[in-house]
């Protein structure tokens, strides 16, 4: 809305998830926790349009604006001739306009940015680009960009060493999680543990439940954390079960490797017994699939920027199994109770790093509370919310009221 008081943030989002997020997706997640606190600024969401979804909204502090792209348009103009008259980058930079912008905030997207740079050349509107991961960066767009937000020091230095970006442009910012909404399992009755185990199929009470969130993709190690789970099933003692909660890429295509993948996974994971897989959770439902566990297994095979789902974890008191790749060292580091798994494609290394808090009701508590702290101590979103306005104060010129 143009004249408001506030200046306005347009955080521009890729078009391929819905907006706020239906499932556990960790950059939309973060664009509407950060937008719903911010105060200084008025933030304008622009995303991609959904059925069922109104092209204008507003939620709490946050407007809405989606790029709504008909079935006829998109077929003769994208999938048939490629030769888009008005892509959906230049639908964004309209809405930006329309709502008189005074920042773009790009999200974990570099081909918006490469889309943009046209207009961007013939503007000063000042530029951020939040990025999470490892995705192609056209050196063209490098110099216009006033600040890189990197998601870790992980990404910070794949920025500075692979991208040729000087580091006094990079920042980095990691997630957040709403420890205050979501209480520790030490505070939950019993009985209602209980309850969320049986909803999520573990009726065993004496079971010791292990879990796994997120994409089943290859680099996550589902199937090593299958084959891990097999071992600690066959130990003698106390039945351990499973739950695994994440979506699998839909496609028929036996070309599409992520499909493929995800296809086995599920049809291996329907074949063991204990072994449970949830789907793909909305985000209001993570948290009790997390009060659900005892610990929580992230083997990640490949340098994992920093997943989301780590926090949320933690938020919820559960000792996290994990390898020192990519950004994780950055929030596990400094427990006492923890130990890395050196190599996660070692289902033994890696059952024995699960068996570890499985056995030891002392480390299990003393990790899940160092790490249930760690969260409340550091990693509030108000903290991202808070980052993101004052380096919009810096880029802007203007002096924070107060300071």
């Amino acid at each position: 809305m143009i004249g408001s008081a506030k200046p306005v943030v347009a955080h521009l989002l890729p078009a391929y998830n819905p907006f706020p997020p239906r499932d556990p997706a960790g950059t939309e997640l973060r664009v509407e926790q950060v937008s719903l606190r911010q105060q200084r600024y008025r933030p304008v969401v622009v995303c991609g349009h959904f059925p069922g979804e109104a092209e204008s909204e507003t939620i709490g502090a946050m407007h809405v604006r989606r790029v709504r792209i008909g079935r006829v348009y998109r077929r003769l103009f994208q999938k048939l001739s490629r030769l888009d008259p008005l892509p959906y980058t230049e639908r964004m930079w309209r809405i930006a306009q329309a709502e008189n912008a005074a920042i773009l905030h790009v999200h974990n997207e570099p081909k918006l940015l490469s889309g943009l740079l046209q207009r961007l050349s013939d503007s000063a509107l000042p530029v951020v680009v939040h990025v999470a991961n490892e995705k192609p960066i056209e050196p063209a767009t490098v110099p216009r960009v006033a600040r890189w937000l990197a998601a870790s020091g992980h990404i910070a230095r794949w920025l500075e060493n692979e991208n040729r970006i000087p580091a006094e442009r990079i920042q980095v910012l990691h997630t957040g999680v709403d420890a205050a909404a979501r209480p520790p399992h030490w505070t939950v009755p019993a009985a209602e543990r209980a309850a969320l185990r049986a909803r999520f199929g573990v009726t065993d009470p004496a079971a010791k439940v292990v879990l796994f969130a997120g994409r089943l993709v290859k680099e996550k190690g589902v199937h090593e954390l299958l084959d891990a789970f097999e071992r600690l099933r066959a130990r003698p003692g106390q039945p351990v079960e499973l739950l695994l909660a994440g979506n699998v890429r839909d496609s028929d295509d036996p070309r599409n490797e992520k499909a493929v993948y995800g296809r086995a996974v599920t049809a291996r994971i329907a074949s063991l017994e204990g072994a449970h897989w949830v789907g793909s959770l909305h985000p209001g439902q993570m948290h009790d699939f997390l009060l659900a566990g005892d610990v929580f297994a992230l083997p990640s095979l490949w340098p994992d920027p920093f997943p989301t789902v780590m926090l949320e974890a933690a938020a919820a008191g559960l000792p996290i199994v994990a390898a020192a790749r990519g950004g994780i060292t950055e929030f596990l580091e400094g427990c006492d109770a923890f130990r890395f798994v050196e190599r996660p494609e070692d289902p033994d290394e890696l059952a024995a790093g699960i068996a570890r808090y499985l056995d030891s009701g002392e480390d299990c508590e003393a990790a899940g509370r160092w790490l249930r702290h760690r969260v409340e101590d550091s990693f509030d979103w108000q903290r991202v919310a808070d980052a993101f306005e004052d380096l919009y104060d810096v880029l802007l010129g203007r002096a924070r009221a107060g300071a």
